[in-house]
């Protein structure tokens, strides 16, 4: 983290926003958000595994009947519990179909985001700019940031929804992406 006494210079990207952006934007959003204890996979891990403990332990079945069945049918109940609870992960992380369903419905809606962006980074904030508009923030209403192979996004909160900027790397030289990074380091909270 630089001393906070020494400014960062500005870093300038002139850009076109594609959905393939917006998907590495949202994706990262969706990664580093706080979730509710009820989403998280150890919690959803340890319901699969009292799920399948239970149904091993049936006293129903009649073909549970001596120890080395029981123990059997207890093994293959917790691996088919663990294999639905990793299912039900895969299916509740919608990532790869949604993000991408909803990143090209906001580039169909949104014809401005197809458009020529120019984005300036600086100590004092964020300032992006197209033929139709502009828009200046000071770093409070992006507090956080997460980065990607591909991209910088810098998000509202830590919350799901939470408002994105993304900021590819395409767009960027090696001395840019050292410079927004030390300018993150300074102003943001990395999450992730």
């Amino acid at each position: 983290m630089p001393a906070p006494d020494a400014t960062a210079q500005p870093v300038r990207i002139a850009f076109t926003l594609t959905a393939d952006d917006l998907l590495d934007g949202l994706t990262e959003a969706h990664r580093v958000v706080r979730r509710p204890w009820y989403l998280r996979r150890p919690f959803l891990y340890a319901l699969g595994l009292v799920i399948g403990v239970g149904l091993a332990s049936a006293d129903d079945p009649p073909s549970f009947g001596g120890s080395w069945a029981r123990l059997v049918g207890l093994v293959v109940g917790l691996v088919v519990a663990l294999g639905v609870a990793h299912l039900l992960l895969r299916l509740m992380n919608p990532a790869k179909l949604t993000h991408r369903w909803s990143a090209r419905q906001l580039v169909r809606g949104n014809p401005m985001l197809a458009q020529p962006l120019t984005a300036t980074v600086t100590d004092d904030g964020i300032q992006v700019a197209s033929a139709a508009a502009e828009s200046a923030v000071r770093w409070s209403q992006y507090p956080f940031h997460g980065e990607t192979p591909k991209s910088f996004v810098l998000l509202a909160s830590d919350r799901m929804g939470a408002s994105a900027l993304v900021l590819p790397k395409r767009a960027m030289g090696e001395s840019d992406v050292a410079g927004l990074r030390a300018l993150l380091a300074a102003h943001t909270r990395r999450l992730g």
